[in-house]
């Protein structure tokens, strides 16, 4: 019989997370349910094999085989953009219901289209096919006469630290996927309308915000903003949806403005990736370092999985040494490893 004595403990956490747990012999035990509130961990229960995973997040990035501007975009065939927060229009384009009203927003519908590129492109689903062409052609009968589809509503993006964005306003990760969608008719398509209307965005992208969506770190690195906020915020994700999309435009039809736009953009992202690194995970944006809020926005377990995505996609084009590294680092992030000095 063991004699070992079993006691309650009163446990604290980082000095305001209580619960009781278990002293055996030497031994102190923590409730998983202390543990879920002190650190975020996640659990898995394998039944199989009676085993209990935790984990920093149930999530896990996807391998992202060598990136191609007519191949499955992100592995996007697993979006379900009809179950987000959209109703779709009479033309079965989604418009996405916001607390302060209905609006297109040009990023939604590209993941719709794209969504369903993808899935033709795995199934050669003809439904697909159909849907995708559709949303190319919102894209060709919606763009206004900058070349680009701006968002109609004001955003309050980080209201304790940023002014909201006026409308109308553009966005990189709207433009970005735009292309990306174009980009990808017209080689579905073998019709160069889909290019060259894409190639008439491109000027936005050199356009100094808040009329268009360039900022430039130290005043020199090209960035092109998701939010265009005074001063930037630097949001990576839409930067990085930019840089793919500018690179599908420049792949479809060889121009030689959108191959100069990514080329500067990667010269940014070479310079200003470690901004975004926190040691356990990767900043969402520089508000941080650009406003007096002092601390960092950091990223979401969802977000910082589309960085690795991201960031996984352009150094399939790239085979750089350092944003492998930082790769890799992320990757390991997620397994709940942190850097240490």
């Amino acid at each position: 019989m063991d004699h070992t004595k079993i006691k309650d403990v009163n446990m604290l956490m980082h000095g305001k997370f209580e619960a009781v747990g278990k002293q055996i012999g030497n031994d102190y035990y923590v409730p998983l349910s202390l543990l879920e509130k002190g650190y975020g961990t996640e659990k898995v229960w394998i039944e199989k094999d009676k085993t209990l995973k935790l984990q920093v997040t149930n999530a896990r990035p996807l391998e992202i085989k060598p990136y191609k501007y007519n191949g499955n975009y992100l592995h996007f065939d697993k979006n379900e953009v009809e179950n987000w927060n959209v109703e779709l229009d009479d033309s079965g384009i989604p418009i996405t219901i916001y607390p302060f009203g209905k609006h297109y927003n040009p990023s939604t519908i590209a993941h719709y289209g794209l969504q369903h590129y993808s899935i033709f492109l795995k199934d050669k689903n003809e439904r697909s096919k159909s849907i995708f062409l559709k949303v190319a052609d919102w894209f060709i009968n919606n763009q206004d006469t900058q070349g680009g589809w701006a968002y109609h509503f004001d955003l309050p993006y980080f209201p304790k630290r940023l002014d909201d964005v006026k409308a109308p306003w553009y966005s990189s990760i709207g433009l970005g996927m735009a292309l990306s969608v174009l980009a990808r008719a017209a080689y579905l398509t073998n019709n160069r309308k889909y290019s060259e209307r894409a190639r008439r965005a491109t000027t936005i992208f050199k356009t100094p915000s808040p009329k268009g969506i360039l900022a430039k770190f130290e005043n020199k690195y090209w960035f092109y903003e998701e939010c265009p906020t005074d001063p930037p915020s630097y949001i990576l994700n839409g930067f990085m949806f930019s840089l793919i999309g500018l690179y599908d435009l420049y792949k479809a039809s060889g121009d030689d403005l959108s191959k100069q736009l990514y080329d500067n953009g990667i010269i940014a992202l070479k310079r200003m990736l470690p901004l975004y690194d926190l040691g356990n995970r990767s900043s969402y944006d520089l508000t941080h370092y650009t406003t007096d809020g002092g601390y960092p926005n950091v990223a979401k377990w969802g977000y910082h999985i589309t960085h690795i995505h991201l960031l996984a996609a352009l150094n399939t084009i790239e085979n750089d040494s350092k944003l492998g590294e930082t790769l890799q680092r992320w990757r390991d992030y997620v397994n709940g490893y942190k850097v240490n000095g």
